[in-house]
């Protein structure tokens, strides 16, 4: 017979968030924890960390979106030499 805490995949209810998920927001606390314990430890002010955090986003997303192009390059191009490996020869050559 089945527990009320367990679902009908038998994994217990706190585990309905995917695994992914749950190290993607455990990593970003770690990482939030950590900024702000250096910045009492060191003095930095506020504005120096938000431009810290901005510039480091910025930088992110900017290298996401290039990884992004440069995958959509490769695709493109290799779909163009693959349909001119498939298209039909001219037999002008006789």
């Amino acid at each position: 017979m089945k527990n009320n805490e367990q679902t009908s995949d038998s994994r217990p209810r706190r585990r309905r968030i995917p695994f992914l998920v749950r190290a993607t927001f455990a990593g970003l606390a770690i990482a939030l924890t950590s900024l702000w314990a250096l910045s009492v430890s060191y003095d930095i002010s506020r504005e120096e960390l938000t431009g810290f955090l901005v510039g480091s986003i910025l930088l992110l997303l900017g290298v996401l979106v290039a990884a992004a192009l440069l995958v959509t390059c490769v695709k493109v191009l290799a779909m163009l030499v693959a349909k001119v490996r498939k298209s039909p020869r001219d037999d002008w050559q006789d």
